[in-house]
């Protein structure tokens, strides 16, 4: 028998209804399928049948303990894991390890090669500051030197200017004897061996002027 549609769709709508309000623990009864519904026994007879056809698996809850077999697999995996994990974890940890081993090597190298060139600086700068403190000493020393021969500097320069002067004068007057003695033989008070002896002092006084100004050359 055929039934009709908007029946078939009320009978399913009830009997979902009652099948949920029982928890899915009881299938609903065909008496009150069929009062609810409004319909005669054969037709909701005819349309439950179908519906349980149809009906999901059932939602009974399980009970009792987990099958041995299932906590058996459960373990092993749940092992396999844990040592996959922490090998995973070692393997990280000694990679982390030896990466810092050698980032801290390469610091310790970095460390002495600037403490090396930090004493080696230190010890440059000590000895240039040496150099110079001596350089400095020795240029006071000889700054003071030379104002102390200054003044002697100076006397020995109006001497040897004096002397030169001293020596033009003796030349001119050796020249002017020479002159005479060769013009006028008889009336000059020199003979040839006086004139030669005051050039030869002239000539004494300018060397000993000059040996005077070489030494204090010298000297300073």
């Amino acid at each position: 028998m055929q039934v009709p549609t908007e029946i078939r769709d009320r009978i399913f709508s009830i009997a979902n209804l009652l099948y949920e309000q029982s928890g899915r623990s009881e299938m609903p009864a065909l008496d009150k399928v069929r009062e609810l519904a409004g319909i005669d026994m054969v037709t909701a007879s005819q349309v439950l049948k179908e519906w349980r056809k149809v009906l999901p698996a059932s939602a009974t809850q399980l009970s009792g303990n987990t099958p041995e077999e299932l906590s058996k697999t459960y373990n092993e995996m749940l092992s396999s894991v844990w040592e996959c994990a922490k090998k995973i974890a070692n393997q990280n940890l000694y990679a982390a390890q030896k990466s810092w081993e050698q980032e801290r090597d390469e610091l310790e190298r970095l460390r002495l090669e600037l403490s090396m060139a930090y004493d080696r600086q230190t010890q440059e700068l000590i000895a240039t500051q040496k150099q110079l403190s001596h350089q400095l000493s020795i240029n006071t020393t000889n700054e003071n030197k030379l104002n102390q021969m200054l003044p002697k500097l100076h006397e020995f320069g109006t001497k040897a200017v004096s002397a030169q002067e001293k020596v033009t004068v003796l030349e001119e007057t050796v020249q002017q004897l020479e002159h005479r003695l060769r013009t006028e033989p008889q009336e000059s008070a020199f003979t040839p061996p006086q004139a030669a002896d005051l050039a030869n002092g002239a000539e004494a006084e300018q060397a000993d002027a000059a040996d005077r100004v070489s030494k204090f050359v010298k000297m300073s």
